[in-house]
């Protein structure tokens, strides 16, 4: 019976065990959960597909109906293939312009130097002119950038910039010089946007040079830098100027190049007068890919505000002040109903030097925030 009672022990005892270790497999069904949890997010919505809502309605709430559906896209960065087939960090398309090199400017300056004028002459200068009435903003900018600006000893009454041009002697307005005043500043080079004063100038014994302002082109500003570079001795100065304006410009083309339509926008330059073809505005607006609804227009026009209403732009531009929101013919206008009136911190969109392509920056800063930050 001991054997037996012993025998029936071991029996239970393998049975009770052999029972655990079937158990013990069992769990491992616990295992399908979480296999299960590794694919579920495949069958969720993805969560990168929500990620642009916030910029994307924050353009839509400024820009209901625009821009057209191939802008729809703007916040998203171009070429998804690219980023997806390049796991490790990329450097940006800026990055790889700025690492770029530059064309060589040169060591020292070249004389005598000589410019053609607005009237197809020849002006050559022998060295560089130490007393400059700059006649006109641009160039006065120009002169000042490079590290010129004890050179001009006049300008005219509409300069504003630099703060440090604020304390050069005015010679009249923009559009009327006064000849003796300009005399009286013994200059040894008067520079004029215009030839209307320059007979008068040259008979008084001084000597000008008239080239006409820059209106059709702004890469052009790049070329008039450097050549007020050679102009007083100062190439290299000049160069870095005029590459950095190079520079930041080929960065907004860049960034527009994949886009095809943006909004609708009117600049008002005062009195609805507006920018039209063959302006530097145009060329900013077609860079931009703005629809200009002055279309029509060549160089600048003063329009109704039937045509203005008629057209409904999406953007406006106030280039000196905010006079269209406030006024009851404007009320129902895309723009004005979406507060889409934008005004300008300044006036470097007006001035073909070197702030002109901060103007086109903080333009494009504001009617597309999600590409240029």
């Amino acid at each position: 019976m001991r054997i037996q009672t012993w025998f029936m022990s071991v029996v239970c005892v393998t049975a009770l065990a052999a029972f655990v270790a079937c158990g013990a497999d069992t769990p491992a069904s616990s295992v399908v959960p979480a296999a299960a949890n590794v694919a579920a997010p495949a069958s969720r919505p993805a969560a990168p597909v929500s990620t642009p809502a916030l910029q994307q309605t924050e353009y839509t709430q400024a820009l209901p109906s625009q821009p057209l559906p191939a802008m729809v896209a703007i916040p998203a960065a171009p070429a998804p293939q690219k980023q997806i087939t390049a796991p490790s960090p990329q450097p940006t398309a800026r990055a790889v312009r700025t690492a770029a090199p530059r064309p060589a400017a040169p060591a020292a300056p070249v004389f005598p130097v000589t410019v053609k004028d607005g009237n197809g002459d020849d002006v050559v200068f022998d060295s560089p002119p130490e007393r400059i009435v700059a006649f006109d903003s641009a160039v006065v900018e120009i002169l000042f950038a490079i590290g010129e600006g004890d050179r001009v000893v006049g300008t005219h009454e509409f300069v504003t910039s630099p703060p440090e041009a604020n304390d050069v002697p005015r010679v009249g307005g923009a559009f009327n010089m006064d000849v003796e005043a300009t005399v009286a500043l013994e200059p040894d080079l008067v520079f004029l946007f215009f030839d209307r004063f320059k007979e008068d100038l040259e008979r008084a014994g001084l000597r000008v040079l008239f080239i006409a302002t820059l209106s059709d082109d702004f890469n052009k500003v790049a070329d008039r830098i450097r050549l007020w570079g050679e102009i007083v001795g100062n190439p290299v100065s000049a160069e870095a100027v005029a590459s950095d304006f190079e520079e930041r410009v080929k960065t907004i083309t860049t960034t527009m190049a994949d886009y095809t339509a943006g909004p609708s926008v009117f600049q008002d330059e005062g009195a609805l007068w507006t920018p039209g073809q063959g302006t530097l505005i145009q060329q900013v607006f077609d860079v931009l890919k703005l629809e200009n609804i002055a279309f029509d227009v060549v160089g600048y026009e003063q329009i109704s505000p039937e045509l203005i209403v008629e057209r409904d732009p999406g953007v406006i531009i106030a280039s000196y002040g905010d006079s269209i929101s406030g006024d009851p013919v404007f009320k129902d206008l895309l723009a004005v109903r979406n507060r889409s009136v934008y005004v300008p911190t300044s006036d470097a969109l007006s001035i073909a030097g070197p702030r002109f392509v901060q103007g086109i920056e903080e333009l494009a800063r504001w009617v597309y925030p999600g590409l240029f930050p």
